[in-house]
C-alpha cells in the first residue's frame, strides 16, 4: 500500500481537478480533522476545493465522523486514505516533522464543542485532538471551524475555551450566526480564510481602492443608462488584495452579484457618486494603490425626468460626459499607484494597445488592462476574460483565463515588479 501522508504523488481520479481554479495552495499539505458534528458532510466538498487550489488533503476523522460520513468518502474526495487512529506509523509527530518533512496546518472542519473543549483542556484522546496537540507543540497553524447550538457556544465553559486556544495562537473561521445555530459559512469563504493564513502579507500598510460593476445614469425615476458590466473581475481584485494584506475599499456600482462578507462593499449608483467616492477615500498617509475596473457610464442624461416619463410619446434626451474618474486621480493622489481598465469592441490588438498607452499617459496610470469585448469569453458578466496587461515601458502580457486567475496575475505583478518598491 502507498505511503499516502508522506507521498505527496498519487494515481487518483482527484488528481485530475488538482489545481484546476488555482495553484495558490500548490505544493500545500493540509490535514483535514473531521469530528461528530452534522456539518461534516460537507467536508468532501471543502476538501475538493482546497485540492482545485493545488493542496493535497490528508483527512483525519474521529470515531463519532465516521458515524456522520463514511471513510470511503473521504477517500475518495481526497485520494488519500483517511486516519481513523493513530497506529505504529506515528501519524501525530510525522505530521509534525519529526519523520520527514511537517505539514503546512490542520484545518479542524467541522469542530464540535467538545473536540474545542479538549483541545483547550490538553485532552489527546482522538486521532483530530492528538494530532492537532503534536502539531501545535511543533509550531505549525492550527484553524478551527467550530459549529454547533448558539446555546453551546455561548456556554461560559467554550467561550473560555475558545478564548484560551486563540492565546496559544489558534486560529477560529467565523461561524454564521442565523436561527439559534453557529453555521458554516459558504465554503468558497473557508477556502479563503485557510488561503488567507497561508499567504504572505506584502501589502500590508497598502489601501486598495477598488471600483467595479456598472453605473446607472437616470433618465426618470423608473428608467435609466447602464451596460452589462457584473463587478466579477472587482470582487476578485478585492479578494486577491485581502489575501496580500491590503486595507480594501470596495465600490460597486449597482450589481446582483453577491460578494464575500470577507469584503464589505460600497455601493453606488451613479458616475458622479462614484467618482465622489473615490476622492472621499485617496485622503489618509496609507500608501494607494486605485483599480478602476468598473464599467462607469461614458454619458448621462443632462436633465433627469421626474416620476415615470409616459411610454406613448416620442422622448429626446440630450447626452452629455459623465467624466473620467481616472483623470482625477493622480490630480489628487499623485503618489498612488494607478491601474485603469480599457474596454474596446472589435479592433485590432495594436489599436487596443494604442488606445490603452493613449489612455495611460493621459492620466499618468502605471499599469493599463485592455480587453476586446468582442472576443468570445471576454464579455460582461462572462466568468473568464481574454486581457492584455500593458507597462509604462510598454511591455504587453496576454493573460487568458478565469477572471480569478487573471485577478491573481494583475496582483502579483504588482508585489513581484518595482512598482510596489519604488
Amino acid at each position: 500500500m502507498m505511503n499516502l501522508f508522506f507521498d505527496t504523488k498519487f494515481n487518483h481520479p482527484s488528481t485530475r481537478i488538482l489545481s484546476s481554479v488555482s495553484s495558490r495552495l500548490e505544493g500545500k499539505r493540509i490535514v483535514l480533522g473531521i469530528t461528530g458534528s452534522i456539518a461534516s458532510f460537507l467536508a468532501p466538498q471543502l476538501a475538493r476545493e482546497l485540492i482545485r487550489r493545488g493542496a493535497t488533503v490528508i483527512p483525519v476523522m474521529t470515531e463519532s465522523a465516521l458515524t456522520m460520513i463514511g471513510k470511503d468518502l473521504m477517500w475518495w474526495a481526497t485520494g488519500v486514505e483517511p486516519i481513523t487512529k493513530v497506529t505504529g506509523r506515528l501519524e501525530h509527530i510525522a505530521f509534525a516533522g519529526v519523520m520527514n518533512k511537517p505539514v503546512d496546518l490542520m484545518l479542524i472542519f467541522p469542530a464540535t464543542t467538545n473536540t474545542v473543549a479538549k483541545m483547550a483542556a490538553g485532552i489527546a484522546d482522538t486521532p483530530v485532538t492528538l494530532i492537532a496537540s503534536s502539531l501545535q507543540g511543533a509550531g505549525i497553524p492550527i484553524q478551527v471551524m467550530c459549529v454547533a447550538h448558539e446555546d453551546l457556544i455561548n456556554s461560559s465553559a467554550i467561550e473560555e475555551a475558545i478564548e484560551k486556544l486563540k492565546a496559544r495562537g489558534v486560529k477560529f473561521i467565523e461561524p454564521i450566526r442565523e436561527e439559534g445555530k453557529a453555521k458554516v459559512p459558504p465554503i468558497e469563504e473557508v477556502v479563503f480564510d485557510v488561503m488567507s493564513l497561508l499567504t504572505p502579507k506584502p501589502m500590508e500598510g497598502y489601501h486598495v481602492i477598488i471600483t467595479g460593476g456598472p453605473t446607472h445614469e437616470r433618465i426618470d425615476n423608473v428608467r435609466y443608462i447602464t451596460n452589462g458590466a457584473s463587478g466579477k473581475s472587482a470582487i476578485a481584485l478585492a479578494l486577491e488584495a485581502k489575501l496580500y494584506g491590503a486595507k480594501v475599499s470596495l465600490i460597486l456600482g449597482p450589481t446582483h452579484l453577491p460578494v464575500p462578507r470577507i469584503v464589505t462593499p460600497i455601493y453606488v449608483e451613479s458616475a458622479a457618486d462614484m467618482k465622489d467616492k473615490v476622492i472621499e477615500l485617496l485622503e489618509g498617509d496609507q500608501k494607494t494603490i486605485v483599480i478602476l475596473a468598473a464599467a462607469v457610464a461614458d454619458f448621462r442624461p443632462e436633465k433627469q425626468l421626474k416620476g415615470k416619463t409616459k411610454s406613448d410619446i416620442e422622448l429626446d434626451i440630450h447626452l452629455v460626459p459623465t467624466g473620467k474618474i481616472s483623470d482625477e486621480i493622480k490630480k489628487k493622489r499623485p503618489d498612488s499607484i494607478l491601474i485603469v481598465y480599457k474596454a474596446e469592441w472589435g479592433i485590432s490588438r495594436e489599436e487596443l494597445i494604442r488606445r490603452a498607452q493613449e489612455k495611460m499617459e493621459k492620466t499618468n496610470a502605471d499599469l493599463a488592462i485592455a480587453n476586446d469585448l468582442s472576443k468570445e469569453g471576454a464579455g460582461f458578466g462572462a466568468d473568464t476574460n481574454q486581457i492584455l496587461m500593458i507597462r509604462k515601458d510598454g511591455k504587453v502580457r496576454e493573460i487568458k483565463g478565469l477572471k480569478t486567475t487573471i485577478a491573481y496575475e494583475i496582483m502579483q505583478h504588482l508585489i513581484r515588479k518595482e512598482i510596489l518598491k519604488r
